[in-house]
């Protein structure tokens, strides 16, 4: 209930599933620990379609409300006042946990289309100055995962290149040994690179110098 007060005075409210997974995720993780794949000591129901109704009848000061959508030409103004409110609620989430500078970080994706470019024979006009032209040939799509420290500092990113199999051709021999690669059928990010990033780069990179610090 907390966690949805907080959500919506920031102007977030969640929608119905993602409060249900959230209820699925602390039932799960009440019973780490206890239950096994042997035995189990303590059993819940499942949590069903309903489960947010009745969540709902529950705690009378938690509505469901339609929320306006907002149209996509407002979406693309970025106004100072918006900008001002999220600055806002960082401030208050650092605040309030105490979140010392050398522990925030940010990280970010950015795609970047690579190829060769060819050049062909072609009829120019000689008067005019710009006698070449170039075309773009064969392209391919790399990502990079990339993350900062506010105090300074960053942490080795994670590429992903396009291809079935990542080849060690693709990777230069004077490449810092703590980079990451990896590899999909598109060159994008996933969920499956998101969380290879957190496991292998962001927690052993982070976790000692936080030293139990949110």
């Amino acid at each position: 209930m907390n966690w949805i007060t907080t959500l919506t005075q920031r102007g977030y409210a969640p929608r119905y599933r993602t409060v249900r997974e959230l209820a699925e995720f602390i039932q799960n993780l009440r019973v780490y620990g206890i239950d096994d794949d042997d035995i189990r000591l303590v059993n819940y129901d499942r949590i069903g379609r309903d489960w947010v109704a009745s969540f709902l009848s529950r705690h009378p000061e938690l509505e469901s409300a339609r929320r306006k959508c907002i149209e996509a030409a407002r979406i693309k103004d970025v106004s100072v006042e918006r900008l001002i409110r999220w600055f806002e609620d960082l401030r208050r989430v650092i605040e309030e946990h105490n979140i010392e500078s050398e522990n925030i970080y940010n990280m970010d994706e950015s795609g970047f289309a690579i190829g060769d470019v060819e050049a062909s024979q072609r009829i120019i006009n000689a008067t005019i100055r710009q006698q070449f032209q170039a075309k773009l040939g064969r392209q391919e799509w790399v990502t990079a995962i990339e993350c900062i420290c506010a105090a300074g500092g960053s942490l080795p990113p994670l590429i992903i290149f396009k291809g079935e199999n990542l080849s060690h051709q693709w990777i230069p021999a004077n490449i810092h040994k703590d980079w990451r690669f990896d590899c999909n059928t598109k060159g994008w990010t996933s969920n499956k690179h998101g969380l290879l990033w957190l496991r292998e780069v962001f927690e052993p990179w982070t976790q000692e110098k936080a030293n139990g610090n949110p």
